[in-house]
């Protein structure tokens, strides 16, 4: 048996509240008790190591695993650090870590081209179908040019906060209540009376 994975287009953006988001954010990073199930695969069930490794390394590897939010955690503290100690001894590192700083940043700015590009794209050959309320060009304006600070502020948000507030309800309370944030609620009620 096998798994294929299949990518989906997820309209978080949907989610109109900051609560309601909130409380999405915190059952996607739920995905993070995962961890517990395979070291009790370990533990309670008879594999072989191989077999326990595979299953235990797909799961390491998956976005929003325990390993990768781990990984991001630690590049709030890191990153920051090394932007500091770089800012204030630029002169005195070595050449090949000034390159390295200077790839890294045209990484960044490189992925910041492509995201807005594919939104773009998204906004003008899909959405547009969509009796969706468009952004003014001042909105798309501060959307763009302040992003990189917008990502910063929504992953603490939406990722950070809502995983360390998953580890500390499934430690201190237990189960986790299914709530499904609602999505496009206006849209399916306009849609709703268009079609009577």
């Amino acid at each position: 048996l096998s798994t294929v994975a299949i990518p989906a287009l997820i309209c978080n953006d949907l989610v109109e509240n900051y609560g309601d988001r909130y409380t999405q954010a915190k059952r996607h990073q739920w995905g993070i008790t995962e961890m517990a199930w395979h070291f009790a695969l370990a533990k309670h069930m008879n594999l072989s190591f191989s077999s326990w490794w595979a299953v235990f390394g797909a799961e390491n590897r998956r976005a929003g695993s325990f390993f990768s939010c781990a990984q991001i955690f630690a590049s709030f503290i890191v990153l920051p650090s090394a932007g500091v100690y770089a800012g204030l001894y630029w002169d005195t590192l070595n050449p090949n870590i000034q390159a390295y700083v200077y790839i890294y940043f045209a990484s960044m700015l490189f992925q910041w081209i492509i995201f807005w590009v594919q939104e773009a794209f998204l906004w003008r050959h899909l959405l547009h179908q969509f009796p969706i309320e468009h952004p003014s060009p001042l909105r798309w304006l501060i959307l763009v040019l302040l992003s990189p600070v917008w990502h910063v502020l929504t992953t603490l948000s939406f990722f950070v906060v809502p995983t360390i507030h998953c580890l500390y309800h499934v430690t201190f309370v237990g189960e986790l209540g299914y709530v499904c944030a609602p999505k496009g609620e206006v849209q399916k009620t306009e849609g709703r009376e268009d079609k009577k």
